[in-house]
């Protein structure tokens, strides 16, 4: 069997498989090393192998700004363990970036060799998640008895609340906006709502705030692009859910409060101030002492704020960069179902982002759904963008 031919049985039937696993088995099964090692055998691997012996898909994947861009941050990152102050004992943080350049380029392959798979995978994931929801719902409320006022964390491996609704609010987000872009799935009209609103009141039952506003940013962004009463009545429904949430919680709300984060933010950003060029570097262990509480937090409680913690001025330029590269992709290509998709998923990220997540550069986990995710997904769209112009030169 030829090379071209090993690596299309790859990219055809493998990734596929991993892919899936990848987007539903967080839900599913309870082992987290247990996803990992699916993730390195049906993605990691299998993208590697590609890339190997059909290397003229890597170089053309080497054509995309945005793979560009997911290149030179991570090769920033693996450059910063230089002046990483933290003994780092194994090459864990080395590993995590390859991962996810390799994750990076496993959804660009996939999109090559079965185009339509990516959203008919993101689609069957949704319902998946959507009735897991319904049976945790289903659980704790009814057969535990269980009152409303309960926090819902979620079934498999799922152990945090807030990062659980941030799974469910990615995919909320996608399954919204690829009705709403895409008028010839209309014809299942009834399957979208009843999904997307199985999405929605888990994530109003993990009681967990930044995913209704983060899913309000991104249909927000929607309607820059698609001024129609539909995208209008999803962000009104969001809204008038998070008011909703808001006045039967409303003691909730302010007891709980900011959970200390503005205090956590001041102080990374005295620590920052230290190295704010170039950062700590990778791997550098935060430690966020706060008087007032005298507890030690050990997360920066912002996406944003751990790579300028880790990277500096110079990653927060890079992540600029591709923010606003694929703002612009976006802006260019909306026709494109999997830009018209994948953006609104970026900003769900974006936004949600905002409270939670240390690091970009971590191990397969619900973050990747607010930030590699939408990321690979467009750099996907903005690849297949370029081999069009190609052949049309031709």
């Amino acid at each position: 069997m030829s090379h071209p031919a090993i690596a299309r049985l790859i990219g055809q039937y493998i990734l596929p498989i991993g892919f899936m696993m990848f987007l539903t088995f967080l839900c599913i099964i309870e082992s987290r090393s247990g996803y990992h090692t699916r993730l390195y055998l049906f993605i990691s691997l299998p993208a590697l192998l590609i890339s190997i012996i059909q290397p003229k898909l890597f170089l053309k994947a080497l054509k995309s700004t945005a793979f560009q861009m997911i290149v030179l941050l991570c090769a920033f990152a693996m450059f910063s363990a230089l002046w990483n102050e933290t003994e780092v004992a194994d090459l864990r943080d080395i590993r995590y970036l390859i991962n996810i350049v390799l994750f990076s380029l496993a959804v660009i392959y996939l999109h090559h060799y079965r185009q339509d798979t990516l959203e008919k995978s993101l689609f069957l994931a949704a319902i998946v998640w959507a009735g897991f929801g319904l049976l945790e719902l289903y659980e704790i409320y009814y057969q535990q008895g269980l009152p409303l006022s309960s926090r819902i964390v979620g079934s498999g491996s799922l152990s945090n609340t807030l990062l659980t609704s941030h799974v469910y609010g990615a995919f909320a987000t996608f399954i919204a906006s690829h009705y709403l872009t895409s008028k010839k799935y209309h014809r299942y009209q009834i399957l979208y709502i009843v999904i997307f609103l199985s999405l929605l009141v888990f994530i109003i039952q993990t009681h967990s705030r930044t995913p209704l506003l983060a899913m309000a940013a991104a249909f927000g962004c929607l309607l820059l692009k698609h001024r129609n009463k539909q995208v209008s009545y999803v962000t009104l429904l969001l809204i008038a859910s998070f008011a909703v949430y808001a006045l039967f919680n409303y003691d909730l709300l302010i007891l709980r409060g900011f959970s200390y984060r503005p205090e956590i933010w001041l102080t990374a950003f005295n620590d920052i101030q230290n190295k704010p060029f170039f950062g700590h570097g990778i791997g550098s262990k935060m430690s966020f002492f706060i008087p007032s509480l005298n507890i030690t937090f050990s997360d920066s409680h912002n996406l944003h704020i751990g790579l300028i913690y880790q990277l500096g001025l110079v990653g927060l330029v890079i992540w600029l960069s591709l923010i606003a590269y694929l703002f612009r992709l976006y802006l260019k290509n909306t026709h494109n179902l999997l830009v018209a998709t994948g953006f609104p998923m970026f900003i769900y990220g974006i936004a949600a982002g905002m409270t939670e997540g240390g690091s970009f550069f971590s191990r397969p986990k619900e973050v990747w759904f607010l930030t590699w995710l939408p990321i690979a997904m467009l750099a996907a769209a903005d690849i297949h963008k370029h081999s069009q112009r190609y052949n049309d030169k031709d």
